[in-house]
């Protein structure tokens, strides 16, 4: 039996995956060959956004350029896209994907599962903890959830330039089925059993590239960065392990796309470029680079996110103050100074120029 796919997200990277899902799947013997896309009941110029889609075949708020292909399905009906799916891709922040997973556990098939796209993670301030987008969805739902992360823009992957993602599955069976999904000549995907892994590598890059970002700044060296780099993701690695032991990480996962690539592209993408490529991960080294300002008004985080108007808060910055919490609960502070030191520059509790003293005396070095 021919399986359907549906995709939740019409941002760029929504966009973007429900392209490359609708070209695989209309010559697949396999797959369904409509791709049903839930988007948001919204207007562009007095016209709902499903009938751009579907009777014009563009996104014209995100990506308004491509052309999309006309075997997607676009409702603003969420039921109408959940309840015959058998694999359900999500691109979501993931501030919001408790309210969508709530929305849709009621409708979803018996032997469906959900691929995950979302790059990031879900805060717990008040239990000082972290979640994984991934255990979220499993937990309220009940289902498998693989993720798919790798240094992968929107505006590239529709574009058709050669892109590599780290598919991330316990399942080997659901993983090649998802590559099948996605994989094209421009585009090619790894798998790897460590899920948890490929999803923290994603996101706790985010603090790093905040790091290489106030090297930039203060116009460190070469050397220096990449010093600050490679401790970085030693931090990373040793991370995977202290917030979910006995998960099945494994180290090697940063050299995937979902690791050293991705933060390789933070590196390679100006401030003014983010909105149209489609990935705001891009913007921590940026916040980096302000924050190292020599001036005495050196400028807050929330002083530079309030200039920007798609996003009011920096994913770096708040990974680093939630896992510092967690790390000085268990008295393990001393174990990641990198972590440590982003947090509190930061919060301004010192100054970047701090950053390599705090590093001198690494437990890696010892």
């Amino acid at each position: 039996m021919t399986k359907r796919v549906s995709v939740l997200g019409c941002g760029s990277w929504g966009t973007a995956i429900v392209k490359a899902v609708a070209d695989n799947v209309v010559s697949s013997d396999e797959f369904y060959s409509k791709v049903y896309w839930y988007v948001r009941d919204e207007e562009y110029e007095d016209r709902s956004l499903t009938a751009w889609i579907n009777q014009d075949h563009t996104n014209p708020i995100y990506l308004p350029k491509l052309k999309l292909p006309i075997n997607i399905v676009a409702s603003s009906e969420i039921r109408k896209v959940v309840e015959n799916a058998d694999i359900l891709m999500v691109a979501y922040p993931p501030c919001y994907i408790i309210r969508l997973v709530n929305h849709v556990k009621e409708f979803i098939k018996e032997n469906a599962y959900f691929v995950s796209f979302c790059k990031g993670l879900i805060l717990c301030p008040e239990e000082n903890r972290i979640r994984l987008v991934s255990d979220l969805i499993r937990e309220q739902t009940g289902k498998r959830c693989l993720v798919v992360i790798g240094a992968t823009t929107a505006l590239e992957v529709v574009g058709e330039q050669f892109t590599e993602a780290t598919v991330g599955s316990k399942s080997l069976e659901c993983g090649r089925e998802v590559k099948r999904l996605l994989q094209t000549d421009y585009m090619k995907l790894v798998i790897t059993q460590d899920d948890v892994g490929v999803e923290l590598c994603g996101s706790l890059k985010n603090v790093v590239a905040i790091a290489a970002g106030i090297c930039d700044g203060l116009q460190l060296g070469d050397n220096t960065k990449a010093a600050v780099i490679r401790i970085g993701f030693w931090e990373v690695s040793e991370l995977m392990n202290e917030l979910f032991p006995d998960r099945g990480t494994n180290y090697l996962t940063i050299e995937q796309s979902c690791g050293i690539a991705e933060l390789f592209m933070c590196m390679s993408h100006k401030l003014d470029d983010i909105s149209d490529i489609g990935d705001l991960d891009l913007l921590n080294i940026s916040v980096g680079r302000r924050l190292s300002n020599n001036d005495t008004n050196r400028p807050s985080i929330r002083s530079i996110t309030d200039k920007i108007p798609y996003r009011t808060f920096v994913d770096g910055a708040e990974y680093a103050k939630q896992i510092y919490n967690i790390l000085a609960d268990r008295r393990r502070t001393g174990h990641f100074p990198l972590f440590v030191a982003v947090h509190r520059i930061c919060q301004n509790e010192i100054k970047p120029q701090e950053l390599i003293a705090c590093l001198q005396s690494h437990p890696i070095h010892a």
